[in-house]
């Protein structure tokens, strides 16, 4: 059984992008959560897996923002649902739709609003709580 040869025209292997860049936002000092999510685009990237991500991003947002309360997730998911509301308030305003397409898009506004203040609260206890806004390793 022959081993596989080592493709010798890329310096430091294939991956020497994605390792340069792991080590360069580690020297910016980049948030750990957006080197996790940079590395997962990669990989999606590399392994044609569409959506795979999205899906470590809301992950990450679920198990450290949400359970373990790391304030930058949350601040992160608080923009993208801020967002999203802004978005379908808009669509309302300028768009026809019929009343159960209307009734459906209330619902949706209201859930977002929910889920903001819910947001904010969360952040507002870690906040007065004095959480640290990354990993606490021991």
């Amino acid at each position: 059984m022959k081993e596989k040869e080592q493709d010798v025209s890329l310096p430091h292997g294939e991956d020497q992008i994605i390792k340069m860049d792991i080590l360069g936002m580690i020297h910016s000092a980049e948030n750990p959560f957006d080197i996790i999510y940079h590395v997962a685009n990669y990989l999606e990237d590399k392994s044609k897996e569409a959506g795979y991500a999205q899906i470590v991003l809301e992950n990450m947002r679920t198990v450290y923002g949400i359970v373990l309360g790391e304030r930058k997730l949350l601040t992160d998911e608080l923009h993208d649902v801020e967002k999203r509301l802004k978005h379908i308030e808009d669509v309302l305003k300028t768009a026809d739709l019929t009343e159960e397409e209307s009734i459906r898009a209330d619902f949706a506004v209201t859930l977002h609003k929910k889920n903001i203040e819910r947001l904010k609260l969360r952040i507002q206890e870690l906040t007065a709580n004095g959480e640290s806004l990354y990993f606490v390793r021991k």
